[in-house]
């Protein structure tokens, strides 16, 4: 786990990367049919403007009569974000608040390249040992192919067999 790179896990979300003009009612459709809790704006130099969260559209679209306005009056700035070579051991630390569900993913040039999901870091979490060959489990479903313990061919419930519950008579 220590090893793995944020290029590693991160996902390509080319469409989560939007204007820090966009209006509300497009953030809002994004939100919608791309089933995204969180969108990433960028400015006109393509640098990380900010975070549009799907409850901050929410309470603005039910507040305001214009839905053609911009969403930078609900844009949260204060954004953390982590760099594409940085090893995910060190970058951790920023997914312990309940805050951070998103961090975007910067190149060395500052240009928005991906977004690290929280999900995804549980999911590496969970696998054995973090490190494994990422051919050896491709269909886990998981980046870099990693498969939980609990999802294991050993796994009695992942075989199909029946577990016998601890109080039957068997």
């Amino acid at each position: 786990m220590q090893q793995l790179r944020v290029s590693e896990l991160m996902r390509n979300c080319p469409q989560a990367v939007v204007s820090e003009t966009i209006r509300l009612r497009d953030a809002a459709e994004l939100l919608v049919t791309n089933g995204f809790s969180v969108l990433v704006a960028r400015n006109a130099a393509g640098q990380l403007a900010g975070l549009i969260p799907e409850s901050a559209v929410i309470r603005e679209l039910m507040v305001t009569s214009c839905r053609d306005a911009s969403v930078s009056q609900i844009l949260s700035r204060h954004v953390e974000s982590v760099r594409q070579d940085a090893k995910i051991g060190g970058i951790l630390h920023l997914f312990r608040s309940s805050c951070h569900e998103v961090i975007p993913v910067l190149d060395h040039t500052g240009d928005i390249v991906g977004l690290l999901y929280r999900h995804d870091i549980v999911k590496m979490l969970l696998s054995d040992g973090g490190e494994q060959d990422t051919r050896s489990n491709s269909q886990s479903g998981l980046p870099g192919g990693h498969r939980p313990h609990f999802m294991s061919r050993d796994n009695p419930r992942v075989k199909g067999e029946k577990k016998t519950p601890p109080n039957s008579a068997e």
